[in-house]
């Protein structure tokens, strides 16, 4: 029952410049399977782990069945979600041709589990001197690094998906106000607090730190040929899984990968040597890039690349990395055969 003088919120229409779901209280509903299957695709395609010697790759991603919605109900927001997800795996043994074949299979990524709760089935197809070792990968370092990409899933999920079910209004509302034991909640902060991984690209005047990162590998080819690699259009759709949404590679020429995710612009290009880039994740704070430098040195045998991240935020630099690592150095010598690792 609304107090005296108030109306209830559920009945009140305010002035809005959209005049939709006055206050977020009625039921709205976004289907996030379509955006979740390519997502899962994405982040599980590819996907390695290594312990050791031992370097476990997902093959091919045979099923994901599932479906996931993000919901806004009374000003909360609710996000469902439940998929099972089958797969193939390669196991390789650093410095042997020796490799193992196997399947996996995830029967619990839901709302209900947390990502560190998500059980990762594996079967080894087969046997040898290194199969015990194997096994050990999957069950340690294999299914921990799954559950870690998951974790992703389920950060972007709702990341992506609380953009517009919660709703500014268009007056601003009174500050929380406490008279004895009642309090008056300020519906604006609230609204502004129901997802604590807020969208970094909705403010730009953030005050936030950063640091610098890097990335190094060894690749078996000559720099030239690894130049060609990281720049050549239909090269770069090779290590990219086809997701290159643009690529203008000369200086101030612009590029969009990962649907769109990694956006920038080339500043600086002495073929075979040097790349310099002004460089942003979709979830950097507004307009904010990092500045990436690409240096490729020959080392007689092969050629030493280095990926270093200047003015990355602070509180994305572990995720940085990471994807550096992943989406490019070992994306690109398994498409191409370069790493030595294997």
């Amino acid at each position: 029952m609304a107090k005296w003088g108030e109306g209830d919120p559920r009945w009140i229409v305010e002035e809005r410049a959209d005049a939709t779901n006055v206050n977020n209280w009625h039921w709205s509903e976004k289907n996030a399977t379509p955006w979740s299957l390519n997502r899962l695709r994405e982040l599980l395609t590819g996907f390695s782990a290594e312990d050791g010697p031992i370097v476990v790759t997902i093959d091919e991603i045979k099923k994901i069945d599932g479906e996931a919605t993000a919901n806004n109900r009374k000003a909360k927001l609710i996000f469902l979600f439940e998929w099972v997800i089958e797969g193939t795996f390669i196991a390789r043994i650093s410095g042997s041709e020796e490799e193992y074949k196997g399947k996996f299979d995830i029967p619990n990524l839901s709302d209900e589990n947390d990502a560190s709760e998500v059980d990762l089935n594996t079967s080894l197809d087969g046997n040898g001197p290194m199969a015990h070792n194997v096994r050990q990968v999957l069950n340690k370092s294999f299914v921990k690094k799954i559950q870690d990409v998951l974790g992703i899933y389920i950060r972007e999920l709702k990341e992506e998906f609380s953009k517009g079910l919660i709703l500014p209004t268009d007056q601003v509302k009174p500050q929380v106000v406490t008279k004895g034991k009642t309090t008056v909640v300020d519906k604006r902060q609230f609204q502004n607090t129901v997802i604590a991984e807020k969208d970094a690209s909705t403010s730009g005047n953030e005050v936030f730190s950063t640091k610098e990162v890097s990335v190094s590998d060894t690749f078996k080819a000559t720099p030239e040929r690894v130049f060609e690699a990281i720049t050549e259009t239909q090269l770069v759709r090779g290590w990219t899984n086809g997701s290159i949404q643009e690529w203008d590679f000369k200086e101030g020429g612009k590029f969009a990968l990962f649907g769109g995710n990694v956006t920038g612009t080339f500043e600086k290009i002495e073929p075979s040597k040097e790349i310099v880039k002004k460089w942003r994740l979709k979830k950097y704070p507004n307009n904010h890039h990092a500045t990436i430098h690409f240096t490729l040195k020959d080392n007689g045998s092969g050629t030493d690349i280095k990926i270093t991240a200047k003015e990355v935020p602070t509180h994305l630099a572990d995720e940085t990395q990471t994807g550096l690592d992943r989406y490019y150095l070992t994306s690109i010598a398994r498409t191409f055969g370069f790493s030595q690792r294997i």
